[in-house]
């Protein structure tokens, strides 16, 4: 008989404290996690020279000295112990993105705990409680965007999956200068970042002393690569091939499309899917999709964006079969009958826990503004931290209602939660689980959970320079 993942997380959960992750609706956690082993991982935070494979060396901001920083992998239901050393001129914290682990553990600063000083250590301890891609990254001013970021996989405690072969591919746009080039002595020019941006790539502009406008990047890498150094990615024919595709991005939004290739979307922000096959996938910043593809047309193919702003240079990942010879890889084409997924294709194969009947016990509006006449960009016309509390009570059922007025997309992101997507044009009967979801320019989005997960968590724009610039809030517990 099915239970509900309410019920599932009941009998599995533990109560010992170090190991105790709270039971979060709309995700799984495994049988007999209070017992689990614990994996202890040691980072450094600190400036480092790295070379992304073109250009000079510049200097930019680092977990244990390297870009992206080092991948964690654990299994299903183990404890994860990683003790951070500050050696930043600042302080900083590392974010669990998309893990729904306890409040203090969550990397916040100013909500879940006090930054980590520069010279300080702080040791974070958590449940691996559900498998999937994730992400792991500072939540300190940017420096996201300076190089804090790596990629946190755990993979299921039973079932592997039924693939031959696994990459995990981290998209990330670069400033490729020292610092990541946010130094505050770079202004915003008259022009903005019109003709006047394109001619200065990879500088930013400060407005007056106001928050920094997003950069034209001027490299765009995979695992801190940019073409042409990404070495190709080896398949051999006949296989069946996973990519967890992971956008850690401060503020590009990618289009993708394997040449030659369909690919099947199998998980989307960790949460499993019945299998969709699409031609073009876009993913913003935050977002994490699985994706697989049957190796059955031998050649040199090329996985890329359709678009990736006005930076030099595009993500281009190139995938060779073994054995093939060509010296130059195959480009996607954008056009013609092409397949796109929606968020209302993603049905998830989690049990679903039926219908809220019409209880909405806590209904917030989230009107989404900015980039017009203003640096900043606001929720509700606030700016964070002078922003609105969402305030619900332990086992409320909340709705968001996002509705943006803007002329930029915005991914929008709930920490300590999964969150259902209630839409009725886009899913009026569908189960689709996510922590992270779009909303399109004069959009609106709706988005549902259950607050089962009591703590202060911060929620905003994954747009980094949106979120700098004041677009988040916190939903707070009564």
């Amino acid at each position: 008989m099915a239970i509900t993942r309410r019920q599932f997380l009941k009998t599995a959960l533990g109560a010992g404290m170090a190991l105790q992750v709270p039971g979060v609706l709309f995700h799984a956690f495994s049988a007999g996690a209070a017992t689990a082993n614990v994996r202890e991982f040691r980072f450094t935070a600190s400036k480092a020279k790295v070379n992304l494979g073109r250009g000079p060396d510049f200097v930019a901001w680092t977990y244990n000295g390297q870009v992206p920083g080092p991948e964690i992998r654990v299994k299903e239901g183990e404890t994860i112990r990683v003790y951070l050393k500050n050696f930043l001129p600042e302080e900083t914290t590392i974010h669990w993105h998309g893990l729904p682990i306890i409040n203090g553990m969550d990397g916040v600063p100013g909500v879940t705990q006090a930054g980590v000083q520069s010279g300080e250590s702080f040791i974070y301890e958590f449940e691996a409680g559900s498998a999937g891609s994730f992400l792991y990254h500072s939540h300190v001013g940017y420096q996201l965007d300076q190089g804090l970021y790596g990629p946190l996989i755990i993979e299921p405690a039973h079932d592997p999956g039924n693939y031959d072969r696994e990459y995990t591919l981290l998209l990330e746009d670069w400033v490729m200068k020292d610092g990541g080039g946010v130094a505050p002595t770079r202004r915003r020019s008259p022009m903005g970042m019109g003709m006047m941006g394109a001619m200065m790539r990879g500088r930013r502009f400060r407005n007056n002393g106001g928050p920094l406008l997003e950069p034209v990047y001027d490299g765009y890498a995979v695992n801190g690569r940019v073409s042409p150094a990404i070495e190709p990615l080896t398949v051999t024919k006949g296989e069946r091939v996973k990519l967890r595709l992971i956008n850690p991005s401060s503020s590009t939004i990618y289009t993708l499309r394997l040449a030659g290739h369909s690919l099947t979307i199998t998980h989307t922000d960790a949460n499993p899917v019945e299998p969709f096959k699409t031609d073009v996938l876009r993913i913003g910043m935050g977002e994490r999709y699985d994706v697989e593809f049957k190796a059955d047309n031998p050649g040199f193919w090329l996985l890329s964006a359709m678009e990736t702003g006005g930076g030099e240079g595009q993500l281009r990942i190139p995938i060779r079969y073994k054995g093939v010879q060509s010296s130059e890889p195959v480009p996607p084409v954008f056009e013609g009958p092409l397949r796109f997924v929606t968020y209302g294709d993603l049905q998830t194969k989690l049990p679903d826990e039926g219908p809220s009947q019409g209880r909405i016990d806590r209904g917030f509006r989230q009107v989404l503004r900015g980039g017009m006449h203003s640096p900043y960009w606001t929720i509700n016309g606030r700016v964070y931290p002078n922003a609105e509390r969402l305030v619900v009570k332990k086992g409320d059922r909340v709705r968001i209602s996002y509705w943006n007025r803007s002329m930029m997309p915005h991914p929008m992101h709930l920490h300590g939660h999964f969150f259902r997507l209630v839409n009725p044009s886009i899913a009026p009967d569908m189960w689709i689980l996510k922590d992270t979801v779009i909303v399109d320019p004069m959009q609106g989005m709706e988005i549902e959970f259950v607050a089962d997960n009591v703590g202060k968590w911060f929620h905003h724009c994954h747009n980094l320079y949106h979120m700098v610039a004041g677009m988040a809030n916190t939903v707070v517990y009564a």
